[in-house]
């Protein structure tokens, strides 16, 4: 069973809760807030005393950057998440019903699952097909929530004709219920997914979405006390190995420059996915043009800061139109996305600016392929 709380996540397996020294350097690194060093020092003992921040639940967009940066190992962004927790709690705010319709198997019907039972008869005997247990195997593929909205084109796409596909669907690393504040709903999810990953007689997950990926391989054992007995790893990381070893090659290319927008989950999933995402766009003919902020800096799309005020809206387009204007500072027409929060919630105003945003794996896929073109996502 998971932690029962975000305090619990704050200090990791193997630190010590006597760990934090009240530096305050995750706030002063933070892309969002960059506080001085007394600002953020004093900041950061009024959360640890559980008093009132002067900031950080008014301005933190939870993107998880500022794990990356305490000296000591600890994970400041569940500590956030604690105090904008408690106080909704203490505003007798729960949690709305539209941010509830977004959770994994809470109720019978769900964002996923309407989209699943609505889905073309062949989609629908493609997602019962990976419902079932693969053989044993070296690499199994886990199609997480938004993976199985789009069953053919994982299920027919040649660069992952060799790994064996798992799917249930009520299985899901947990994340838009941890992000909304909703823990008793993220240990319901765990407990659940656990028990459907548990019985796979595999050496690696490889996970179809970086979310995913950075939930069972980092948030589940660093944080919650869940560990799975194989190695996660990200589809990039995967497709990137076999292609450096030949076991598959690029086909045709692209042939679009492209701004790339990182995810802010990928601060937790480090250099080697970096790498990855950046050498797959390169091999497929997809030259990068950086953000002023990428990698571990990188500013959220926005989706996360909904928790903010009451679950006030604005402020996901507030922080979007943030990431937005530095887009529109490359002066790139295409856009690539390879979190499909950042895709949905970038999207619209990719429409308004006549930019096109691009699912980065649709196209990667894509580049792997023969034959004639097809859309490329």
């Amino acid at each position: 069973m998971a932690h029962q709380t975000y305090i619990d996540a704050f200090v990791p397996a193997g630190k010590d809760v006597t760990a934090c020294v009240s530096c305050g350097l995750c706030l002063q690194k933070c892309p969002v807030m960059k506080m001085g060093k007394e600002e953020s020092k004093a900041e950061i003992k009024r959360l640890l005393n559980d008093e009132t921040p002067m900031r950080v639940l008014n301005e933190c967009t939870f993107c998880y950057s500022c794990n990356h940066y305490c000296p000591k190992g600890l994970k400041p962004y569940a500590l956030f998440l604690e105090r904008m927790a408690a106080k909704l709690r203490e505003n007798g705010q729960g949690i709305p019903a539209s941010i509830e319709y977004m959770f994994t198997g809470k109720h019978e019907s769900g964002y996923f699952f309407d989209m699943y039972n609505a889905a073309p008869e062949e989609d629908k005997a493609i997602l019962k097909k990976w419902k079932s247990i693969p053989a044993r195997s070296k690499d199994v593929l886990f199609i997480g929530c938004t993976g199985r909205t789009i069953p053919k084109t994982i299920e027919y796409a040649k660069a992952l004709k060799s790994l064996p596909k798992y799917a249930p669907r009520d299985a899901c690393c947990g994340e838009i219920p941890y992000r909304m504040g909703d823990y008793e709903s993220f240990v319901e999810i765990v407990d659940r997914t656990r028990k459907h990953l548990d019985i796979l007689d595999a050496e690696r997950l490889v996970c179809y979405c970086g979310s995913c990926s950075n939930y069972f391989g980092h948030f589940w054992p660093e944080c919650h006390g869940v560990e799975l007995p194989y190695k996660v790893i990200s589809l990039w990381e995967w497709l990137w190995e076999k292609y450096n070893t030949g076991e598959i090659t690029i086909k045709r290319s692209v042939g679009t420059k492209v701004a790339l927008t990182d995810s802010c989950y990928s601060s937790e999933l480090g250099d080697a996915f970096y790498e990855a995402v950046r050498g797959l766009h390169e091999a497929a003919g997809m030259p990068v043009v950086e953000l002023e902020n990428n990698r571990y800096d990188s500013l959220c799309c926005g989706f996360a800061s909904g928790i903010r005020d009451n679950f006030e809206n604005k402020h996901i387009k507030i922080e979007a139109k943030k990431k937005f204007d530095q887009i529109l500072q490359t002066e790139a027409k295409d856009v690539s996305c390879y979190c499909p929060g950042c895709w949905l919630n970038l999207g619209k105003l990719g429409e308004k600016h006549n930019i096109n945003i691009h699912y980065a794996m649709n196209k990667i896929l894509w580049a792997f392929e023969d034959g004639s073109p097809n859309s490329a996502g």
